[in-house]
């Protein structure tokens, strides 16, 4: 089966924008019924994992796109209108790495990203609607899908995912953490680097008019340093993601039974121009 590298993040409340950051405001957000069940405070992480679990069920690579190897990043735009419908459902497709003579032929590679897209919004339940000062309302959303054919380095058992270990790599100033505190700390101090260091690359001012995302895998390997870098977006956006990530300091690795091992972590790091 593929390797699936699906990312969730979510525009209305938690857009993480390395390049300025939002005002958040106060409301009940939207959730699944299922949710209802669970104490108020965790509905939100509920309703997050509830909507990852929804993707990687119904997450089909287009077998055109699978059999030409072509690759994607999908913008899904969708709301959750004031009487929980899931609605005005928007799915634009980023190739990755691939150039076309034809508009044509362009336009129907990303089709196929977009339909498939579309069709796993089309497949959520009715919510129980988001509220504004007490009062039913819309919640727009933005999650972006990655469409990723797994290189052959991807299918080493060797490499863990961040949340599945005991530990995380530990960044300087993280080492009093317990371990679930360490994965924690590890995702702040990634997000805080990238606010310190990321610039809006100079070339990128005159071609691109609207925000872009780049994908990033990075792996910290069992000595604490960082080997692995995976990188999805346009070129201009990865030299300045990579540069960024170069300057990672080295850290305690990761653990696993008490034992040190590779972990992997992935993140959207968005460009907006200024």
């Amino acid at each position: 089966m593929l390797k699936k590298y699906i990312l969730i993040f979510f525009l209305f409340f938690v857009l993480s924008n390395y390049s300025q950051e939002e005002n958040i405001i106060e409301e009940d957000f939207p959730i699944l019924p299922i949710c209802n069940l669970i104490p108020e405070n965790l509905q939100k992480k509920c309703f997050e994992e509830s909507i990852q679990e929804h993707i990687e069920k119904y997450f089909i690579y287009p077998k055109t796109a699978l059999d030409l190897r072509l690759q994607s990043v999908v913008n899904v735009f969708f709301e959750i209108n004031e009487n929980g419908e899931v609605n005005n459902i928007i799915a634009k497709s980023n190739l990755v790495g691939v150039k076309f003579d034809s508009e044509e032929a362009l336009l129907a590679a990303n089709q196929l990203f977009e339909n498939a897209a579309q069709d796993i919004f089309k497949k959520l339940p009715k919510m129980i609607p988001g509220k504004v000062n007490g009062e039913p309302s819309s919640f727009p959303f933005q999650l972006p899908i990655t469409y990723r054919i797994p290189s052959d380095s991807d299918k080493s058992n060797d490499v863990f995912p961040l949340d599945s270990v005991e530990w995380a790599p530990l960044f300087p100033g993280c080492e009093d953490m317990n371990s679930d505190d360490s994965k924690t700390c590890f995702k702040e101090k990634v997000d805080k680097h990238f606010k310190k260091y990321l610039k809006f690359p100079k070339k990128a001012k005159d071609i691109v008019a609207e925000e872009s995302i780049v994908f990033v895998e990075i792996i910290v390997e069992n000595d604490g340093k960082i080997y692995g870098i995976t990188i999805l977006g346009p070129d201009v956006f990865r030299k300045e993601t990579e540069r960024v990530i170069k300057k990672l300091p080295s850290m305690e690795p990761g653990l696993n039974n008490d034992l040190p091992v590779a972990v992997s972590y992935t993140i959207p790091v968005i460009f907006k121009p200024n």
